[in-house]
C-alpha cells in the first residue's frame, strides 16, 4: 500500500457523514413546510358521510387556512342524509372563521390548521340521527 491512500479514503468518508447530515437537516426543514392539497369542503363532506351511522371522529392533515376558504355544512349534512341542523361548527379555536347560514368562510391571515370533525348519538329530545360538530384548529408548532 502506498503512502497517502488510507487518507484519500477518510477524506471521503468525512464527505459522506457531511452530506448526510445537510440531507438530514433539509428533510427536517422540509418536512415542517409538507402542505395538504386536502379540500377542507371535501374532507369535511366525506367525514359527516362516513360516521352518520355510528359517529366517532376524524382529524384532516394540517391545512393551511387561507382567505376565501370555505366549507358548506348544508353540503355534508346533504352527503350524510340527514338535516343541515345536525351539523354544526367551532370555530373558537381560529380566529377568521365566520359560519353563516351554514357556509363557513375563512377570511384571517394564512395560519396552518387542521380540521377535526365529531359525530355524537343525539341527546334526548332532538330529532337528529346523529350530531356532528366541525372545529376549527391551529395545528401545533
Amino acid at each position: 500500500m502506498r503512502r497517502g491512500q488510507a487518507f484519500e479514503v477518510f477524506r471521503l468518508l468525512i464527505a459522506a457523514v457531511i452530506a448526510g447530515a445537510i440531507l438530514m437537516v433539509l428533510l427536517n426543514v422540509l418536512g415542517g413546510l409538507t402542505i395538504t392539497t386536502q379540500d377542507p369542503d371535501d374532507f369535511v363532506r366525506q367525514a359527516v358521510k362516513s360516521m352518520a351511522a355510528e359517529g366517532g371522529a376524524k382529524s384532516s392533515n394540517t391545512i393551511v387556512f387561507k382567505t376565501g376558504m370555505m366549507v358548506n355544512l348544508k353540503a355534508a349534512a346533504g352527503a350524510a342524509v340527514i338535516s343541515s341542523d345536525c351539523v354544526t361548527a367551532n370555530t373558537s379555536e381560529v380566529s377568521g372563521w365566520d359560519c353563516s347560514d351554514k357556509v363557513c368562510t375563512y377570511s384571517g391571515p394564512k395560519v396552518r390548521g387542521y380540521i377535526q370533525v365529531i359525530c355524537n348519538p343525539p341527546e334526548s329530545g332532538s330529532s337528529c340521527p346523529i350530531e356532528c360538530t366541525v372545529y376549527f384548529k391551529k395545528a401545533s408548532g
